[in-house]
């Protein structure tokens, strides 16, 4: 870790952005935040290898513009989670966001974050919604990719299941509170790293609450699969999934016990099952995810064995994709209702708050 910029700016956020190619959405997710109400920032533009065409995008940026910066990752690993700790230890703000460089965000984004924070001293975080942004266009109209709606009553639980309730982007964080408590992105993960940052930041006992009557302010393109952040399958992530797995089920069980054992249980079921999607079985990565419980829970890893066993069993006289999905029919059900009920309960609170709107209009 380079060591942490001491300096008396009076900057007030600082945007940490990792970039890597793309050079169309970067432009637009640039000019996005140059078109905030809210002009006391630093642009942390923290390059991960990005070709010749995205540096001169950038660099015309930083001459244009004095409060945006382009710094080159000058070490490994490779990866956004590099980016984000290198851009965090440069941050001179007394507030601090994480964005992706392929999304957008509204005009008002900025400054709805900063005066909210402002307004609640006693908080270390706050957790603002999102739409998504697609077709350049930003919709608000209640989809499973929208998060940072306080529709649950357990984040821990959501988060131990891996039902995100908010990422990162969500966030506007007190720069002191992620210092003082030694947080940083975890280099080793190749992705799932918004869950771990977030759980890791609860565990520690982080003050935080959901903006209330925000409107939102960030929009996730969906449509995209050029973040550097988004990328959570493939053979090479396997590896960096069971080590989150481990890790997820560590943290939460030293800071809670075993109350959220079986949620835990389910984030398993859930890493294997998205590590494999459009896929049958790669008993390798099944294997190495249970071992990936043991010491954590006897009862979970005995279950999730017995469905793995049955998966190979299966897959001698059915094709390998069903022979996967079977033992997994009952989660899988629960899985999809649950996003549909997530999605449900976001268009609900959003009616709710433009027919509260009209009342008082």
């Amino acid at each position: 870790m380079r060591n942490i910029v001491q300096t008396s700016s009076d900057i007030v956020l600082s945007i940490v952005m990792p970039v890597f190619n793309h050079h169309s959405d970067v432009r637009e997710m640039i000019d996005s935040i140059l078109a905030n109400t809210f002009g006391d920032w630093e642009l942390l533009t923290v390059d991960d290898g990005s070709d010749s065409e995205t540096i001169e995008l950038i660099e015309r940026y930083a001459a244009s513009d004095k409060r945006i910066r382009l710094i080159k990752r000058d070490r490994q690993p490779k990866g956004a989670q590099t980016c984000r700790n290198i851009g965090l230890c440069e941050a001179r703000g007394e507030f601090v966001v994480f964005f992706d460089s392929d999304d957008f965000i509204m005009p008002y984004c900025l400054q709805q974050r900063v005066e909210q924070m402002k307004a609640h001293e006693e908080l270390d975080f706050m957790v603002f919604p999102s739409g998504i942004y697609t077709d350049r266009n930003f919709h608000t109209k209640g989809y499973a990719s929208m998060y940072g709606y306080h529709i649950y009553t357990d984040d821990i639980e959501q988060f131990s299941s891996r039902q995100l309730p908010f990422i990162v982007w969500n966030n506007i964080y007190r720069r002191d509170a992620l210092l003082s408590h030694h947080l940083y992105w975890d280099e080793h993960l190749l992705s799932l790293q918004d869950a771990d940052f977030n759980i890791s930041a609860l565990a520690a006992g982080l003050r935080y609450s959901y903006a209330e009557n925000a409107k939102p302010d960030y929009g996730y393109r969906i449509a995209s699969n050029s973040s550097v952040s988004k990328n959570i399958k493939g053979v090479r992530h396997h590896e960096s999934h069971v080590y989150a797995n481990r890790k997820m089920w560590s943290v939460v069980q030293n800071a809670y016990g075993g109350k959220y054992n079986m949620a835990l249980y389910h984030g398993t079921l859930n890493i294997y099952n998205a590590g494999l999607s459009g896929r049958g079985i790669d008993s390798g990565f099944a294997k190495s995810l249970m071992k990936s419980l043991k010491g954590k829970s006897c009862l979970y890893r005995f279950v999730f064995g017995i469905q793995i066993n049955l998966t190979l069993m299966l897959q001698k006289i059915i094709p390998s994709k069903m022979a996967r999905q079977l033992p997994m029919a009952f989660y899988l059900t629960k899985a999809m209702k649950l996003r549909k009920r997530k999605a449900d309960m976001i268009k609900a609170l959003l009616a709710g708050k433009d027919q509260k709107k009209r009342e008082m209009t």
